[in-house]
């Protein structure tokens, strides 16, 4: 039993470097230079994703559900691909990006929260109200960034994000020359 999910789960990886082995090297070929910089992209493709996906379950509470959405990995797992066949995770990550984005929404909840501890001695409802709805909207965008770092983290698994294309290059290479090295002997 655990031999087959090992195999059925080592056969489900090998469909995922078959993809990147036939496209990475079109995607990275001269013809398409221009996507040589598409990491520098993601981070706002990665604001339009969670705007969009907010915008989606909070339609799954409204009467009119088209267009509701619970969850979307497909943006997720498509620039997990596309970082690979361009060979652009370490660039990426030079970007801190969702480091960033956890430090801008720290500071602004600290903000929030500075001005809860200023108003607390008035009696203003409405702004007491609005500094809440702040806190909650903060905390649903944290939320969502916070979950597709995690998905992003999940998908590269799935394409080798630890290996470069030159890695895997080197590796392909030495397992050549090991099986030309034996049918020598």
């Amino acid at each position: 039993m655990t031999e087959a999910l090992i195999k059925q789960f080592t056969e489900g990886t090998e469909y995922f470097r078959m993809l990147v082995d036939v496209f990475g090297t079109e995607f990275r070929s001269q013809k398409n230079m221009h996507l040589k910089n598409f990491f520098l992209i993601v981070p706002a493709l990665t604001i339009s994703f969670v705007e969009h996906l907010i915008a989606g379950k909070e339609k799954i509470n409204k009467r009119n559900k088209i267009g509701a959405a619970f969850t979307d990995d497909g943006f997720v797992m498509g620039v997990a691909y596309i970082l690979k066949l361009l060979d652009q995770y370490h660039e990426f990550d030079s970007l801190h990006w969702f480091q960033s984005v956890r430090a801008k929404y720290a500071t602004d909840m600290r903000a929030v929260t500075q001005q809860q501890k200023t108003a607390g001695g008035r009696d203003d409802d409405k702004l007491d109200q609005t500094l809440s709805l702040t806190t909650k909207r903060l905390d649903t965008y944290l939320q969502e960034f916070n979950l597709a770092a995690y998905s992003l983290g999940s998908a590269r698994i799935f394409f080798r994000a630890d290996r470069t294309a030159a890695d895997e290059t080197l590796e392909e290479d030495q397992k050549k020359e090991a099986a030309s090295q034996g049918l020598r002997h």
